[in-house]
């Protein structure tokens, strides 16, 4: 048996990604037809199931649009069995007041659910965290079955609220997997000799704060044994790209080097290339036309400049430049320290050469 383990699709996200329109329409289509995909990545690879520990939208407001186009696609797969538990973002999806679809299987705020998937496979979940609450599993779970729990929250030594759960709570009920969600990123935790705990990470990235590979987790079940992995999925890939300046002189420098670590990106992934270290204060730096040269190549990009000036205050002691002047008189006033003397320096060998720049 196969089962796709996924969470925090976000749908219906606002995105605050920099888009420019069309573009950010774009996106937030692709992000609801991701869960269409993931359900044709289901048929493909023969799953029973798709558990999704949480945050299916990004609100409880959802768009009548987007929540009938989900609902349509968990109908038009009755084949496949959907075990859908609250996040903290959606956490009211389904309260009473919508009838969810009769293969999408959902779980209760203060008591578990177990549902019989076959094939010696439990699934149980609860809405609620409660570390005092797992004892109700005792009994309740066949110690010769498969059992799978689905959780939303954060997994911790201890729970201390209704969104996170202690590590030995989880431990010596008879569970073998934990399905968690919450987390962006995919991790995986041996808690003891039969129980792991897998967060599966969202599918797709939305922001430049979830880079790196996404994609789902592949539960497998046969002979008795329960095995799973990570399976990269994300249409796009979100990438944050440093560029180190030190030791760099000219402007031609910076383009150069940017090439040469773009070229292996693919052109359907967003990128942000980020000028980091500290650069000398004759150094041109002009994001902009690196944007023009090489942005056209992905389908987002963007430069962000966190790079400082490397100064020696002493190298400036005889500058008869304005610039000398300026920083001399910057690390004269006593009033600053060593950082505030450092951004205002920055901001003011910015000015000088005539870059765009916010403080």
């Amino acid at each position: 048996m196969k089962i796709i383990h996924t969470s925090d699709l976000h749908l219906d996200s606002p995105l605050t990604s920099r888009l420019p329109a069309e573009k950010l329409r774009r996106r937030k289509r692709e992000l609801l037809l991701g869960f269409e995909r993931l359900i044709s990545e289901a048929r493909r690879i023969g799953a029973s199931a798709i558990i999704i520990a949480g945050d299916l939208f990004d609100s409880e407001n959802i768009t009548e649009k987007s929540l009938n186009a989900v609902m349509d696609s968990v109908n038009r797969a009755s084949d496949l069995h959907f075990y859908y538990v609250a996040g903290n973002h959606d956490a009211r999806l389904f309260d009473g007041s919508r009838e969810a679809p009769s293969n999408f299987h959902t779980f209760e705020n203060d008591a578990f659910v177990i549902y019989e998937l076959g094939e010696g496979v439990c699934i149980t979940g609860i809405n609620k965290l409660s570390d005092s609450r797992f004892a109700a599993l005792d009994g309740a779970l066949r110690s010769n079955e498969i059992n799978i729990c689905v959780l939303h929250g954060e997994l911790r030594d201890k729970g201390y609220n209704e969104e996170s759960v202690g590590r030995s709570a989880l431990v010596g009920h008879g569970i073998d997997y934990v399905a968690l969600g919450h987390y962006h990123s995919y991790s995986s935790e041996q808690l003891d000799s039969r129980l792991t705990a897998v967060y599966s990470g969202t599918p797709e990235g939305r922001g430049f704060d979830e880079t790196g590979e996404k994609g789902y987790v592949l539960i497998e079940i046969a002979g008795g044994r329960l095995t799973h992995r990570f399976v990269p999925f994300a249409s796009r890939k979100i990438n944050i790209i440093p560029l180190p300046l030190d030791g760099m002189t000219e402007h031609g420098q910076i383009l150069k080097r940017a090439e040469e670590l773009l070229f292996p990106i693919p052109s359907e992934d967003m990128v942000r290339l980020e000028l980091v270290g500290g650069f000398t204060p004759g150094l041109w730096k002009d994001p902009t036309a690196v944007c023009e040269k090489l942005g056209g190549r992905f389908f987002h990009f963007e430069v962000k400049d966190s790079s400082h000036p490397e100064i020696d205050p002493e190298s400036f002691r005889n500058d008869k430049t304005l610039k000398g002047e300026f920083i001399r008189l910057v690390y004269a006033d006593g009033s600053l320290d060593e950082k505030k003397k450092q951004q205002i320096i920055n901001c003011g060998i910015r000015a000088l050469m005539g870059e765009e720049f916010s403080l």
